[in-house]
């Protein structure tokens, strides 16, 4: 079995030691002789897992050995880190920007590096002397007050770029790692990637820093031309990892091991950044059999396969063959499928499927009658729905609002497509705390629709993720949720109490159990907090029924 934590102490000896285990990095010796000692117990469980090849996956890692649940795979250093890459167009107009020293959040404006006049957190705060004398050839943003308007000129995306082009001089080895990983150069040609890189990176470094670097410092850098900007910029699209630091800023890191990790739409391992060694640890999002190949995914699982399989061709530049992808109902899910409104002459009840889930242009079949749609309806109908709700949601809906629009909607989707889930999960919450729908307010029928609700969207949540990798907050809203109701339920029957509330402390157990996977992010730590006092709270209304009995 892998290690659940690293270990800082010779497991030998048991006193502090820093040098680490060469092939996993899990465990530390103090000394070589000590490291011998123990190979014999740590050869077990050194790297549990190997490298293959195939023609269509191409590199991915493969578990050696069982792996349980939460246990540590690998540990790696970043080839590089740096600013995130894709920025929505509300990060483009923030007035908080990371650091280009430390990344810690700062208003774009206020401090400035002397020498190249990005913005930092403070002015005792410094960042790498190589990148900072070449972004000290650029001219200096005078003028510019708009928050939009400096961040236009200190692109964090173009600097993630520079980062990596700056590792020929700094490190030839993590260098020439980087440049093995993929980058679909021919794939992108033509793109509307390969344009906006074109236009937001690729040019921006060339005429503001590259070329003056060319003329003042020909020796310093062997390549700096755009064909490869244009490659370290699908190098990044298609291999960077997102992390977040406690602070909630958003990074991009490139990872010689963990870009091998096969992408799958229902993944099996997680990751953790360590923001004073700037290493990520692998982790078993369940227990692993050997054999299982090693995955993590790329795109947000709670949309439905045409919108995954869209934004991995985008942005990834592959097509996904997961077995979640290759089934039309999705794991028994069905967050894709329509609602059959039948013909002109008969309604029907059934569901419309795509027959091949993976194709762009798929026909959609009901599992009732022989009515057929095309892909260019289904797209149409998704891009509607998806205004409704998003515009719905974007701002503070009431209940009864949201109900209206699942009713609208439930004549064309199916109750668990994932538009009317992100209804429903909303829904779930403001059962018990809008006002006037207060828990003691709400109606017998009202509660145990909260209830049903929510647990119609665990059961979904469990299909499409079974370990809690991406859904742990989602699953930890509506377990507490479901603790809510069983808590109201156990206050109006009394003599049924005891029982609801052991219930109730169970799925806020669970919710703990959940909740490891996300301890580091800010959202996460905001729930925990939260989850811990509705643990207090529930354990006090224990007391007080069994007091008052």
């Amino acid at each position: 079995m892998g290690s659940s934590t690293l270990s800082l102490n010779c497991p030998v000896c048991g006193v502090a030691a820093s040098q680490a285990c060469t092939r996993c990095k899990l465990v530390r010796y103090c000394d070589r002789e000590h490291q011998k000692q123990h190979w014999p117990q740590h050869k077990r469980c050194c790297r549990p897992f190997r490298e293959e090849q195939d023609p269509q996956l191409g590199r991915y890692l493969v578990a050696t050995q069982d792996i349980a649940a939460n246990q540590i795979i690998f540990v790696e250093p970043p080839l590089v880190v740096g600013p995130k890459w894709y920025l929505s167009e509300a990060e483009k107009e923030a007035p908080i920007v990371p650091c280009v020293g430390c990344y810690t959040p700062c208003r774009v404006g206020k401090h400035q590096c002397r020498s190249c006049h990005w913005p930092v957190c403070s002015p005792a705060c410094t960042h790498e002397a190589l990148e900072c004398s070449v972004l000290s050839l650029g001219p200096a943003p005078a003028g510019r007050a708009d928050a939009r308007s400096l961040n236009d000129y200190f692109r964090g995306d173009a600097l993630l770029v520079l980062k990596c082009l700056l590792l020929q001089r700094q490190n030839p080895e993590k260098w020439a790692a980087l440049l093995e990983m993929q980058s679909h150069e021919e794939e992108r040609q033509g793109t509307e990637l390969h344009e906006e890189a074109e236009k937001r990176v690729v040019s921006y470094l060339d005429k503001r820093f590259l070329r003056r670097l060319r003329q003042t410092k020909p020796n310093l850098l062997e390549e700096s031309g755009t064909q490869l900007l244009h490659r370290l910029c699908g190098i990044i699209e298609t291999n960077y990892m997102v992390i977040e630091l406690p602070t909630g800023v958003e990074l991009s890191g490139l990872f010689r091991q963990a870009c091998m990790m096969e992408h799958a739409c229902q993944p099996n391992c997680y990751f953790q950044f360590d923001t004073i060694s700037q290493q990520i640890a692998v982790r078993a999002g369940g227990n692993l059999r050997k054999g299982d190949h090693l995955q993590i995914t790329y795109t947000n699982i709670l949309w439905g396969t045409q919108m995954r399989q869209h934004h991995l061709r985008m942005t990834k530049h592959f097509t996904c063959h997961c077995p979640r992808c290759t089934d039309p109902t999705e794991y028994g899910s069905y967050v894709s499928a329509l609602a059959c409104l039948g013909d002109v002459n008969q309604t029907c009840s059934g569901t419309h499927l795509p027959v091949d889930p993976v194709e762009e242009d798929t026909q959609w079949k009901c599992n009732t009658c022989p009515m057929i749609v095309d892909a260019a309806y289904v797209s149409e109908l998704q891009t509607h729905m998806t205004d409704q709700v998003e515009g719905m949601l974007a701002g503070c809906p009431r209940a009864n609002e949201v109900e209206l629009l699942l009713a609208r909607l439930s004549q064309m989707l199916h109750p668990n497509h994932f538009h009317m889930f992100n209804l429903k999960h909303t829904l779930i919450q403001l059962y018990g705390n809008e006002a006037g729908l207060e828990l003691a307010s709400l109606s017998s029928g009202q509660l145990e629709r909260k209830l049903r609700l929510c647990n119609e969207l665990y059961d979904v949540c469990r299909r499409l993720d079974p370990y809690s990798i991406k859904l742990a907050i989602y699953v930890t809203v509506i377990l507490i949720e479901i603790a809510h109701a069983l808590e109201e339920q156990a206050r109006r029957a009394p003599a049924e109490g005891a029982s609801l509330l052991e219930q109730a402390q169970a799925r806020l157990k669970e919710a703990q159990e959940v909740m490891v996977k996300e301890h580091d992010s800010v959202a996460g730590k905001k729930l925990s907090d939260k989850l811990q006092r509705e643990i207090f709270d529930c354990e006090k209304l224990v007391l007080t029924l069994a007091y008052n009995k």
